[in-house]
């Protein structure tokens, strides 16, 4: 009995910890590895800043080349007129780069002529097209300074300047039988695409003299298309071209709008 009673005891301190030997297995496993682990960090040494900054533009789909603070405001309240790559669009607004105009202008001259526009009948617009007053985005003065100096590093003196012959056009105006607010505001909001007179401009926007559209519509069917736009899949969509929501200048109010349909109205001729 005593020998049973002894080797019982024995048993049961042998299997107090079953994991004991685990453990220390782990333990020493730890303490092995631990400075290898250590000894690869130092060697790896800290992220590279170049390569987490181009991971990051990468991620982010943005391009690697930042505009300048003119090329922004150029790209949002001038490219719709003068393009891209300001090369002109035609019909629309001339050349920049290499402009005659630009390079002979100070800065003073440049600066009012882009902060207060160019109406169709300014002695010096030889379009027939309304250049709208800061774009027709209401940009700050210090933005026109920033498209300014934008439009300048676009000047090669030593190259010839861009020819304007395509944008020197003679328009036969239909008289004038309305001289309200909502002209004024149709010359510096709608004119760019459908004419300085409500006559519509070839391959961008219809006319409003002969519109049988503006005669069959109330106000609120107008106020609606004028508010929505009319992009080039819409199947009433019959010129191809997109119209955007508000004529691309969301500053424009409800009360601008009414004033517009009052000129819209007066120039149509249709019975």
């Amino acid at each position: 009995m005593t020998n049973l009673h002894d080797q019982s005891n024995t048993n049961s301190t042998q299997n107090t910890d079953p994991y004991k030997w685990k453990s220390i297995g782990l333990l020493v496993m730890i303490i092995i590895t631990l400075p290898i682990i250590i000894g690869i960090v130092v060697i790896a040494g800290p992220p590279n800043a170049d390569r987490v900054a181009h991971s990051a533009v990468a991620f982010s789909g943005s391009p690697a080349h930042q505009l300048s603070p003119g090329q922004t405001v150029y790209m949002n309240a001038c490219k719709v007129c003068h393009g891209d790559k300001a090369q002109g669009v035609p019909g629309l607004g001339k050349p920049l780069v290499n402009n005659g105009y630009i390079q002979d202008s100070d800065d003073a001259e440049l600066f009012n002529n882009i902060a207060e526009g160019r109406l169709p009948d300014h002695p010096l617009n030889t379009t027939g097209i309304m250049m709208p007053a800061r774009g027709a985005q209401n940009i700050t003065d210090q933005q026109v300074n920033d498209v300014m100096d934008y439009l300048r590093t676009i000047q090669d003196p030593a190259a010839p300047r861009t020819s304007m012959d395509d944008w020197v056009i003679e328009r036969t105006a239909p008289a004038v039988t309305f001289d309200g607010p909502g002209r004024n505001l149709y010359v510096s909001l709608c004119s760019s695409c459908h004419g300085p007179n409500g006559e519509g401009m070839e391959g961008l926007g219809k006319g409003f003299i002969d519109s049988q559209f503006v005669k069959d519509s109330t106000d609120k069917e107008i106020i609606t298309l004028v508010k929505m736009g009319r992009p080039i899949w819409d199947p009433a969509n019959t010129t191809g071209i997109d119209m955007p929501p508000k004529g691309g200048n969301p500053a424009m109010s409800d009360e601008d709008l009414d004033n517009i349909i009052t000129y819209m109205r007066a120039i149509n001729t249709l019975d």
